[in-house]
């Protein structure tokens, strides 16, 4: 897609010539600034600045540069990058505090991956340009409202007409666009190749990309340039019809999702070596060969407590038995809301009971109860949680074997496992949190921190005996084992060993999800834009941060209540990062990854 001499042939020779200049100026990240001076340390608060004006600078590249492939925002995105690793270099790290050491590491960091993502963004728009070689013309047509080009209305007009034109031969057979192999052996024509389906489906979203450039285009332009609307109506007309016969096409003959499908699971894996820089910014030392191991010694380990449980309730220790019985549990229909209430007290009583965390007044009251749409349900069958919550149960215009499974699924014991997950002291309490505390490191927002903290509870309300009964225990160990599961799913389908629907398999048949449930979680990891190490992290980060309990709790360096105190209030972080403030140990400039958090059984 990047074909910019030609399209920066366009736009110099229109009004936007300034803007490449500017681009290409070296002073578009200013000169750092430098902060007060206390016996030779300069004061920590300096990096909480640069970090809010990185935010912001990609908050203004993102809403400025919109079209997909956009050379002039690829100019300003090389140099904004560029810029902040040369004005980060600058500063004097020796004299740096250890606030603003952690947060010159983070910061760095964060640039140096989000650098990648958009280079590896660039190459899927490449990638997909393979089945859409009109995206230059539609560039060109978009520079008109984007940049200011200078384009005479006829010829923009032309340029829609080609357009339509090309989408439309390739609506009628897709594989067109990536010519034949050739003469076979016989003298005969080769088969035109096939068209991969993770290929199709990256084409059909640059074409959704586009369709929307053409779109604001034409809104920006028609009945305010009357030479516009004479020449360029039907054209664009004609565009937007065969850009959607396009799209319709590649969905439905190259990646076999028809239009209405919302069951089919298709995503992209991101790689084997896509995988490691991702887990490289998330400060994880480990291999994804090694965290594998991990999520199948934690499965190995609420085998071991399902089996107890189910033994327990009489049933000689068979789980499944065990979580069958478990899922009969729920309460009436209508009786929900009132569940959730119940035990998001009970939880916050338990915490302040134990002297565990601090729960601001406000923050206990400041959260409300929203139901979830049966369309909501399908991505994701159970709650979730943050400022509301918002509950899965059946609703009256669900089929019959939808609302019993999700009955079953939001069983008593399920929700008592999870309610403090998601409000206090989990997710509610964090973002209580979040907006009263070092702000600024939003732009570090990771799930290891987030979802990390959240699954840490469900580990420590485990040990301090929570549960009341073996079914509560079988109800925290559903989502302990979903969670080990979640490490092995995701991991093995992001480096391609498994499809979704072994991964949806494997959720049926070792947690003991309903078939409907398993797929909606399949669904969601893959296709809700979560990033690849999202479901992963909620036991993995919730190991870290255990380990970090371990080191000071259990060490009797720090309260339980001073702990957890202290992770809020540093907003989020990696962990590893994370422990380098709370051991008060500070960091070199150089450090990378370097924790073992995790005890492999021999």
């Amino acid at each position: 897609m990047w074909k910019q001499k030609s399209l920066l042939s366009l736009f110099v020779a229109s009004a936007m010539g300034g803007v490449v200049a500017q681009a290409q100026d070296k002073r578009v990240v200013p000169a750092p600034a430098k902060s007060a001076n206390i016996d030779g340390v300069l004061t920590d608060g300096l990096l909480g600045k640069w970090i809010a004006e990185y935010s912001a600078d990609g908050s203004t590249l993102n809403r400025r540069f919109r079209m997909p492939g956009d050379p002039i925002g690829a100019q300003f995105r090389d140099r904004h990058y560029a810029g902040w690793l040369e004005r980060l270099e600058s500063a004097e790290f020796e004299r740096l505090g250890l606030d603003d050491r952690i947060d010159w590491i983070a910061l760095k960091a964060e640039v140096l991956h989000d650098q990648q993502e958009m280079l590896r963004l660039r190459s899927r728009q490449e990638f997909a340009e393979q089945l859409v070689p009109y995206a230059d013309l539609a560039l060109q047509v978009g520079a008109t409202r984007e940049h200011g080009a200078t384009l005479p209305a006829e010829e923009v007009a032309g340029l829609l007409d080609r357009i339509a034109s090309e989408a439309n031969r390739l609506a009628r057979k897709p594989s067109d666009a990536l010519g034949s192999d050739g003469d076979d052996k016989t003298g005969k024509k080769s088969e035109v190749p096939s068209i991969d389906p993770v290929l199709a489906l990256e084409a059909a979203d640059l074409i959704d990309a586009l369709s929307r450039t053409l779109e604001s285009t034409n809104r920006f332009l028609d009945g305010y340039d009357p030479a516009y609307s004479w020449w360029a109506a039907k054209p664009y007309e004609a565009a937007r019809a065969a850009l959607a016969s396009h799209r319709k096409a590649l969905r439905e003959k190259s990646a076999g999702i028809s239009e209405g499908d919302n069951d089919k699971i298709v995503g992209v894996p991101i790689g084997e070596e896509g995988l490691r820089e991702h887990l490289r910014h998330a400060w994880i030392v480990y291999s994804p060969e090694e965290l594998i191991r991990i999520g199948e010694q934690e499965m190995a380990w609420c085998d071991r407590e399902f089996a107890k449980a189910a033994t327990e309730m009489g049933l000689e220790g068979d789980w499944k038995k065990a979580l069958e019985q478990v899922k009969s549990l729920h309460v009436e229909p209508g009786d929900q809301p009132k569940l959730i209430r119940e035990l998001a007290w009970e939880a916050i009583r338990f915490l302040e009971g134990n002297d565990l965390v601090t729960v601001p007044d406000l923050a206990k009251h400041g959260w409300r109860i929203e139901m979830m749409s049966p369309e909501q349900q399908r991505m994701n069958p159970y709650f979730l949680g943050g400022e509301s919550i918002i509950v899965a149960f059946p609703t009256s215009g669900m089929q019959h074997s939808e609302k019993l499974m999700s009955l079953r699924s939001n069983n008593i014991h399920f929700c008592r496992a999870t309610v403090h997950h998601e409000l206090i002291p989990g997710h509610h309490l964090q973002y209580f949190s979040n907006a009263r505390f070092r702000t600024y490191r939003d732009a570090f927002r990771t799930p290891f921190w987030t979802e990390g903290w959240a699954l840490y509870w469900e580990m420590l309300l485990w040990d301090l005996k929570f549960a009341q009964s073996p079914e509560d225990r079988v109800g925290m160990l559903f989502w302990r084992r979903h969670r080990a599961a979640r490490i092995l799913f995701s991991l093995n389908y992001q480096t391609g060993r498994w499809t979704a629907e072994q991964c949806v398999q494997y959720l049926v048949d070792r947690v003991g999800h309903e078939p409907s449930a398993a797929a909606a979680e399949v669904r969601r990891s893959f296709m809700g834009n979560y990033g690849p190490l999202y479901q992963a992290a909620y036991l993995l980060g919730g190991l870290q941060i255990r380990k970090l309990h371990e080191e000071l709790v259990q060490t009797g360096k720090m309260t339980n209540r001073d702990f957890h105190d202290a992770i809020l209030h540093e907003n989020h972080l990696p962990i590893e990062l994370l422990r380098y403030k709370l051991t008060g140990v500070a960091p070199s400039k150089d450090s990378v990854p370097s924790w073992k958090f995790y005890n492999f059984e021999k």
